[in-house]
């Protein structure tokens, strides 16, 4: 069996979001594992916890936004991770996974502009770090209801049916898109089939995306984890 540790980044995030989405997703992706057989399992560490200070303002066409410096996750989750290992000695675990609650940017070193992304894999000495950011899955208007209860105000009960649904949006589309991210580290390339790996074009098509791998990605990741992975 191999593990991969995962952690969420999160700064002013909603209990609901964490409870409701965050767990929600990797056992579902847990779950998964487990139907299909993969010797594959997520191993949750803890929340990752930045100061405020890690965070960058950046003017954008949308204003002004918050977001987490890539390089300076990098060098967290690898420190990180390296714990878990000397904690975890009898487990098989070189990977890391971390959901944050900001965009991903970087920073060209020759130009004065910032690069934003979803999903981003490093690999240091061996170990491999991956980064989701969740903002980009968000449901609209799933904030604004979420601040109004939390701020006392009465939500009708279609209100909090519309809660409950855009949570539940919010994780079926953060699940395949954690699914999309392991296949990655574990060398499966964008494909054209139904599948989490077929990359959309819209947040529209992605919903209609299946949480789950086709035939071709599934035998090519069941090759990539070994003879552990029961057909």
């Amino acid at each position: 069996m191999e593990f991969i540790a995962f952690t969420y980044v999160g700064n002013f995030v909603d209990r609901r979001v964490i409870d409701e989405v965050v767990f929600n997703v990797f056992d579902g992706a847990n779950r998964f594992f487990d139907e299909e057989g993969l010797p594959l399992r997520f191993l949750y560490i803890g929340r990752l916890k930045l100061e405020p200070g890690y965070l960058i303002n950046l003017t954008t066409e949308e204003g002004r936004v918050m977001v987490y410096p890539l390089e300076a996750l990098v060098e967290l989750l690898y420190s990180r991770l390296l714990r878990e290992m000397e904690g975890q000695r009898g487990i098989r675990m070189n990977k890391i996974f971390a959901l944050t609650t900001f965009p991903l940017v970087s920073r060209n070193r020759y130009f004065d502009f910032y690069e934003k992304f979803l999903g981003v894999h490093e690999t240091l000495l061996g170990l491999r770090m991956m980064m989701l950011s969740m903002k980009p899955f968000e449901p609209e208007g799933l904030s604004r209801l979420l601040a109004a209860g939390k701020t006392g105000g009465n939500l009708d009960v279609d209100a909090g049916r519309g809660v409950k649904l855009k949570l539940r949006l919010f994780k079926d589309r953060l699940l395949k898109g954690v699914l999309h991210e392991v296949g990655h580290s574990f060398g499966l390339e964008h494909c054209h089939n139904q599948c989490v790996m077929n990359s959309p074009a819209s947040m529209e098509e992605w919903d209609l995306r299946p949480p789950g791998y086709c035939d071709d990605c599934m035998a090519k990741l069941r090759t990539s984890l070994g003879d552990g992975a029961m057909g």
